[in-house]
């Protein structure tokens, strides 16, 4: 049985699993990548992805989120009390922030493409070197210091700085 899509309105709910309507990660993917991928997809495929997306913003940022939440019996992180945006704006306690829905509008993409978000890493540690084929192409990169395989998106991570203590620098990767 599938799970039940629930999104987040603003009041705390206690069973929201997602922080984005189909309707507007639709309307955000039309504006911002024009992506057949997303709008290929089928509404189940879409929901699982918002869920899915969500749930990482979640449990990447846990612990970092401005504010306090808004109810003790809330689902998820946001709603928040006490949040100042980037430019020292207080984000309404009702409000859902545009930049988290763009955040999870872009992660849910990803997971439409493919992405896990999070692959189970065999190894600890860094990657000295790697070599990719496709075909007769293949290319070789030997990384100085190693190169990590934690991914990462900079793009996300640039949306929801602003509502996050952490003022770490993005890395690429």
């Amino acid at each position: 049985m599938a799970a039940t899509f629930i999104v987040e309105t603003g009041t705390g709910l206690s069973n929201a699993n997602s922080y984005l309507s189909i309707t507007d990660a639709d309307a955000y993917h039309l504006d911002h990548s024009g992506s057949t991928d997303w709008s290929g997809a089928d509404n189940a495929d879409k929901e699982a992805a918002l869920r899915l997306a969500t749930q990482y913003l979640d449990a990447k940022h846990a612990g970092k989120w401005k504010g306090t939440k808004y109810t003790t019996t809330q689902a998820l992180a946001w709603p928040r009390t006490g949040a100042y945006d980037g430019e020292n704006c207080l984000i309404e306690y009702n409000v859902i922030p545009q930049a988290l829905k763009d955040a999870c509008a872009e992660l849910a993409l990803k997971v439409i493409g493919g992405d896990t978000l999070l692959d189970d890493l065999d190894k600890t540690g860094v990657i000295k070197s790697e070599t990719k084929k496709l075909g007769i192409l293949e290319t070789s990169k030997e990384y100085i210091g190693g190169k990590s395989q934690v991914k990462r998106y900079p793009l996300i991570e640039l949306l929801v700085k602003q509502l996050t203590t952490d003022n770490s620098v993005c890395e690429r990767g």
